[in-house]
């Protein structure tokens, strides 16, 4: 039943698919199995008068002062505007964000915050259930996020463009067999990123403070770009088998 003006109208369809965000009310009803589907609180501002040196750059922080079991990021955008955010594991967002910008007076001493916004972003992973019978999620309702990055736009479309090309077909030719490909299709260009992506959380995530320092200082800009992605996770793994610290705290989990 959808409400239209007032009015509830019976609407009935061969396939439904759940593209509803976090807290998915398509998943909920139709009963799908959301194990393991965790969000964080995400708080961002848009910032001008900043005074950021390096404009061509995303800026990362990570750290349990920083941002509990998340990070901060600023992502210059040019003229002294930047987008500037954090998302923290059950913990106020906006208040270490004021405190972040408080922290780093040479950039932002003179700024002023023209804009925030705030949402949930699911960092937990894929869920393993994306299809039932006459219904499938996709995007955030699925989990079908980045885990260590937090970015879900090019992740989502794909998913809506497979489901919904599967979806049609299903319906036109009446073969609702079809929509079982959709799992199988995404899994090449994007299943098998989110959960290396979730790998590399889980494993930095459980670092310290100190041994976030120490790894900053053996990791390359590329290494974080991939782990970061999901992509060539053997190789930035084999870099620290045979490091005294990081073989079982990361090479372990990464080749997991």
């Amino acid at each position: 039943m959808v409400e239209v003006e007032g009015s509830f109208v019976k609407v009935e369809a061969g396939m439904v698919l759940g593209c509803d965000g976090v807290g998915s009310t398509v998943a909920r009803k139709a009963g799908f199995d959301m194990e393991g589907y965790e969000v964080i609180p995400t708080v961002q501002y848009i910032v001008v008068n900043c005074k950021i040196e390096e404009q061509d750059k995303a800026h990362f922080y990570l750290g349990n002062e920083v941002a509990p079991k998340g990070y901060a990021w600023i992502f210059p955008k040019g003229d002294g505007v930047a987008n500037v955010g954090i998302g923290v594991r059950g913990k106020p967002a906006k208040s270490y964000l004021d405190k972040f910008i408080k922290q780093h007076p040479g950039m932002f001493s003179k700024a002023k915050v023209v804009e925030v916004k705030g949402a949930p972003v699911p960092i937990g992973g894929m869920v393993k259930e994306l299809v039932k019978p006459g219904v499938a999620i996709c995007g955030d309702a699925a989990g079908q996020v980045i885990p260590l990055t937090g970015g879900g736009i090019h992740s989502s479309i794909t998913a809506g463009k497979i489901a919904g090309e599967l979806a049609a077909r299903a319906v036109l030719e009446d073969a609702p067999q079809l929509m079982e490909e959709y799992p199988k299709l995404y899994e090449d260009p994007w299943g098998k990123r989110i959960y290396n992506s979730l790998k590399a959380l889980r494993a930095i995530e459980a670092l310290s403070d100190d041994e976030l320092n120490k790894l900053a200082e053996i990791i390359t800009g590329e290494d974080i770009v991939d782990l970061a992605r999901g992509l060539n996770i053997q190789r930035v793994a084999m870099k620290f088998i045979k490091h005294p610290l990081f073989a079982m705290k990361l090479a372990k989990k990464l080749l997991s």
